[in-house]
């Protein structure tokens, strides 16, 4: 007489019959998350700049996009030389902006310009490590001068005063309506670039 084989009962884990809403509960879940992570990022370690005009130029384009570090000022001290992306108050659009500038002169300093040479107290300030004779000839040329002229002003204690690279067309601390900024008013330390490729780096 011939055997009929018993079918095996296949039994199926809990966890292998997953539901669509789970599926998506999940997801949900990395999102959230995810966001969250970029959000912390964004508002405690880094924060996106995109450049704005021609006053970083030759250092910094119109339209190159990054970011800014917003923690490094809790462990250091702004530096001469530093690139630092500012709160500022635009009085013609009458709205809070974000500038780039360069931090030149420091806390406690007396600094003015003289015939295209800036001086910290009373000493000639070398800028060739960010801006080149070339261009600084080349805007020379075109508009007759690189460094306007100003007075000698003495910072506060909690004084900055701030420059772009491409003076003629800064608007920064040698303007009245501007003047030198406060430390409370540097928002990041340098601008890591990201966009476009071809200038990826830090500056």
């Amino acid at each position: 007489m011939r055997k009929i084989k018993k079918k095996k009962k296949i039994e199926y884990d809990r966890d292998d019959e997953r539901t669509l809403g789970e599926d998506i509960l999940d997801f949900i879940k990395v999102f959230a998350i995810s966001a969250l992570v970029i959000l912390l990022f964004m508002h405690f370690i880094a924060y996106p700049v995109t450049v704005s005009g021609r006053s970083m130029v030759p250092t910094l384009q119109n339209g190159e996009y990054g970011f800014t570090n917003i923690i490094n000022l809790a462990f250091k001290e702004p530096a001469r030389g530093d690139i630092v992306v500012v709160n500022m108050y635009n009085e013609d659009t009458q709205q809070n902006e974000k500038w780039v500038k360069r931090i030149i002169g420091l806390p406690g300093e007396t600094i003015e310009c003289k015939n295209e040479t800036i001086y910290i107290n009373g000493k000639a300030l070398d800028e060739s490590s960010y801006i080149s004779s070339s261009y600084r000839q080349k805007m020379i040329d075109e508009y007759g001068y690189f460094n306007m002229d100003f007075s000698a002003v003495k910072l506060g204690k909690n004084q900055y005063f701030v420059m772009g690279d491409n003076r003629p067309y800064s608007k920064d601390s040698r303007y009245k309506d501007v003047g030198p900024i406060t430390k409370s008013q540097i928002f990041g330390d340098g601008i890591f670039v990201i966009w476009p490729l071809s200038v990826f780096g830090g500056k």
